[in-house]
């Protein structure tokens, strides 16, 4: 099966490399990627796409403490929302990815990434709702220390998603061709 490995990936057609280097059995079986030099950086994706689970969970909990804090309030509270649509986006780019057993085709379906663009869309916009909030909340000065603390914290994690958002796009642009 003529696909591009990753060394350390024990398989019972690939035998256990020293190194982590990504190789392919023969150029044409790896595509345009190999030719030019360029493999896709699969590892690394998939630890960018578990930070955004993370910082989705982290989003969310944060989000509850501060509707608790807020005793209802939507302001932080939309932390919720945020972190919930960037744990499903996430989720859904992984499920959607091309696989870590080397560069394969695109697996989904036209409908199934243009989901994945639209929940995208709606994280990063939920994200940038927040991060508004959250800098209003920390300009002002008005706030409890409490919520001020969390105004950081919630902003400090919407800018770790968006710096993950950001880098996965760079790779997607750089890499697939399709």
């Amino acid at each position: 099966m003529g696909v591009c490995r990753m060394n350390h990936h024990r398989d019972s057609e690939t035998p256990l490399a020293s190194d982590h280097a990504t190789t392919c059995t023969l150029p044409e079986d790896c595509g345009d990627a190999a030719l030019l030099g360029r493999v896709y950086p699969f590892a690394l994706v998939l630890r960018l796409r578990v930070l955004q689970v993370v910082c989705g969970i982290s989003g969310a909990v944060m989000g509850t403490v501060a509707a608790i804090e807020e005793r209802g309030d939507v302001n932080l509270g939309l932390g919720v929302p945020a972190g919930c649509a960037t744990v499903l986006a996430a989720a859904v780019s992984i499920h959607t990815s091309r696989g870590f057993s080397g560069y394969q085709p695109a697996a989904a379906s036209p409908r199934m990434r243009c989901a994945r663009a639209a929940l995208w869309c709606c994280a990063c916009a939920l994200h940038a709702a927040l991060a508004v909030l959250a800098a209003a909340i920390l300009s002002a000065g008005e706030a409890s220390s409490t919520l001020t603390v969390l105004a950081g914290v919630e902003l400090g994690i919407t800018g770790v998603t968006a710096a993950a958002v950001l880098a996965l796009l760079w790779i997607d642009c750089r890499y697939d061709p399709d």
